[in-house]
């Protein structure tokens, strides 16, 4: 077995974990790091303990598809496996997760949801530029002021007929004038919806 140096630099420290230099600095920077009394060096064999001892368990699955991918047994990081340490840890060393990370699962299937997202807005835009779609507020509107206005129509019904029905005792004479005011309340409402995709989104 190779004997370990007593201190290294940043970089050969790096190097030996087999990570990006910033990485390190991050173990640096969260106390992860046993350095010399200068702070410029790394003591080696103290810093690898610290980092063994203090790795988050969550990540041991992904550790695991590491060192299966050097064709390696899963071990604890130790002087001897100094290809292990930090190797759970790829995110933090700015490597890519691999397909099998729940949480790449979940970020790359969120990104399909909101391109799909963005894709039915621009559908839904399309076919309200063409007309074939009106946006909800619109149509709401439109229905509220054709109410309204056969509601009109309806009240004022009693005011109109009741002098021309007042004046014949004829019952087909009545319910003929009956008919007639109501099919043009009909008329007009239909009238009205028929121009509801003439109105701009």
């Amino acid at each position: 077995m190779t004997e370990l140096p007593a201190t290294e630099s940043f970089r050969a420290f790096a190097d030996r974990l087999g990570c990006k230099p910033g990485y390190v600095t991050q173990l640096k920077r969260t106390g992860r790091l046993a350095l010399t009394e200068d702070g410029r060096r790394v003591r080696v064999a103290e810093s690898l303990q610290l980092i063994a001892s203090t790795r988050d368990p969550a990540k041991d699955g992904v550790r695991a598809r590491h060192a299966a991918g050097r064709g390696q047994a899963m071990t604890l990081p130790t002087e001897t496996s100094l290809g292990d340490v930090g190797a759970g840890d790829a995110d933090d060393m700015g490597q890519p997760t691999t397909t099998a990370d729940p949480l790449y699962l979940r970020r790359t299937k969120a990104q399909a949801e909101r391109e799909e997202a963005l894709v039915r807005k621009a559908l839904r835009d399309e076919q309200v530029e063409m007309g074939a779609l009106m946006r909800r507020d619109d149509v709401l509107s439109f229905v509220a002021d054709a109410v309204v206005q056969v509601r009109g129509r309806l009240e004022l019904m009693p005011a109109v007929l009741s002098p021309q029905l007042a004046a014949t005792d004829d019952e087909d004479v009545v319910r003929v004038k009956l008919q007639d005011a109501i099919e043009q309340a009909c008329e007009e409402l239909a009238r009205k919806f028929s121009s509801i995709g003439k109105v701009e989104a």
